[in-house]
């Protein structure tokens, strides 16, 4: 089957076009309504594509792009990061973005996942909203399949060989959801720093880090301030815990051993006011690394790794003026997504005693850690998994761990449809540059796994700071460690 599909692509390479691009204004579709529809044949670096905007129901605002030129038969959909809310098809990176695949010949979708938000971080649509949920939740990516599907149709008068899907974050969670809610959708799923225990990282890790961060007068101990200290504190680890792994690679693989008390760090005084920590802020930095706890001390969740310091300040450290992007996702969360939280509610006043049952409300709509993926090994798919092992926002334990009770359930036979890699150094989603290699092209690499079969045991990774004393490396599957 797999041959005759190749053998059709290369065929259909180049279709002739089927209608102008200004005729999406003039056509109907199924739950799709277009209000923008233009031939845009120059934009930067990009190809010539036609350029469709609208609404696709219940209520998903989209933009797609179509190749004018030299479509390579293949559909790629994007996921959207925190809580969605904004198009944005023109991101730069690859974090749930649309124009490294339409560079490569693919027609394109991104969406806003169902709603309007004022940014990434802003959940009140959510609140007493459950269909809006929904949507968020999961339901958004067949809606959005069907739409991306209808539209190349009309375009090019052809289905696509091939369909891709690639998110990050939030959109790392929807392509999770996409293998397990949707198996025969996609040929191949990439699903990058997946926050897949949506509820209890954004449930409890955030009111855990905000709560571990005030004094006993409620008021912050990491501000903007501590940002000036972060690389010292990076390297301090570092040398701390590089060598564990076995290897002297400027970056920390063995995580799990590496324990920190900082007590060798002198305390800051009126004389001493660099590579020090005050009592609170050693306290605050030991309380994220350790993780959430109950009164009793028991662990409920996973703490940050050692070597995501550098990451603190642009998740973390603002000001109450100027909050960072974590910040306001873990305070937008319990409040608004159905908890049964009073209206004034917020994360600092959660109680890792008594309001954990409540965190179940939404687990199964929100959270993807299901690993029966049976279905979706049987259509043949791919599932491409990816984790930055210093990502401080989504930490990436929870992805070591939904990978582990997938292979509990198929054992050997797993890597011929999933695979782990995680990324020593890398922070969340390429949001922060990392001082070790970090940039890839999974899109290539699940391409050659679904379309040529070429299993990805190792994946080329390079540095795009040219003065990095590490500029390029290997990942390999997990849990093998990656090598530069």
């Amino acid at each position: 089957m797999r041959f005759f599909q190749l053998l059709l692509l290369s065929i259909i390479a180049s279709p002739v076009l089927t209608k102008d691009c200004d005729d999406f204004l003039k056509k109907n579709f199924e739950n799709v309504y277009v209000s923008e529809s233009r031939l845009i044949k120059k934009e930067k670096d990009l190809p010539s594509f036609c350029k469709v905007r609208g609404i696709i129901e219940p209520n998903i605002g989209f933009e797609a792009r179509l190749p004018n030129k030299n479509w390579n038969g293949k559909f790629f959909q994007a996921g959207c990061g925190g809580f969605c809310g904004l198009i944005e098809p023109d991101r730069t990176s690859q974090s749930n973005a649309i124009n490294h695949a339409l560079r490569k010949g693919y027609a394109v979708i991104t969406t806003n996942g169902g709603h309007e938000g004022k940014h990434l971080g802003d959940a009140s649509w959510a609140k007493n909203n459950p269909s809006a949920r929904e949507v968020y939740a999961y339901s958004v990516i067949k809606f959005t399949y069907d739409a991306g599907h209808q539209l190349i149709k009309k375009y090019y008068n052809l289905e696509p060989n091939f369909s891709y899907f690639s998110g990050c974050s939030n959109g790392g969670r929807l392509a999770a959801k996409a293998a397990q809610i949707y198996p025969d959708l996609f040929d191949g799923i990439i699903s990058g720093c997946p926050i897949l225990n949506l509820t209890e990282n954004a449930g409890i890790f955030g009111p855990w880090l905000l709560q571990a961060n005030l004094d006993e007068r409620k008021k912050e101990i990491l501000t903007n301030k501590f940002n000036s200290k972060l690389i010292w504190l990076e390297e301090y680890v570092l040398q701390k815990c590089d060598g564990l792994d076995g290897f002297d690679d400027h970056v920390i693989q063995n995580v799990k051993d590496c324990n920190l008390t900082f007590e060798d760090i002198e305390i800051c005084t009126e004389s001493v006011k660099v590579r020090c920590l005050t009592d609170k802020e050693r306290n605050t930095l030991l309380k994220l690394y350790t993780g959430p706890t109950d009164s009793e001390g028991k662990k409920l969740f996973y703490g940050i790794n050692p070597g995501s310091e550098r990451y603190l300040g642009h998740w973390y450290l603002g000001t109450s003026e100027k909050p960072r992007p974590g910040t306001l996702l873990a305070d937008g969360f319990l409040p608004n997504f159905g908890f049964n939280f009073a209206d004034n509610f917020r994360a600092v006043d959660f109680n890792f005693d008594n309001d954990l049952e409540k965190l179940n409300l939404q687990k199964e709509l929100l959270d993807a850690t299901d690993p029966n993926l049976k279905n979706f090994f049987s259509s043949n798919g791919k599932l491409l998994m990816w984790a930055g092992l210093a990502d401080p926002l989504v930490l990436p334990q929870q992805t070591i761990d939904y990978f582990n009770s997938v292979k509990g359930l198929y054992g050997d036979q797993l890597d011929a449809s999933f695979r782990l890699f995680l990324v020593p150094g890398m922070g969340h989603c390429w949001e922060i540059e990392s001082r070790i290699p970090d940039q890839m092209s999974m899109l290539t690499v699940i391409e050659n796994w679904v379309e040529k079969d070429i299993a990805p045991d190792f994946i080329p990774i390079n540095n795009s700071n040219l003065e990095a004393k590490v500029k390029t490396g290997f990942l390999r599957p997990y849990p093998l460690m990656a090598e530069y």
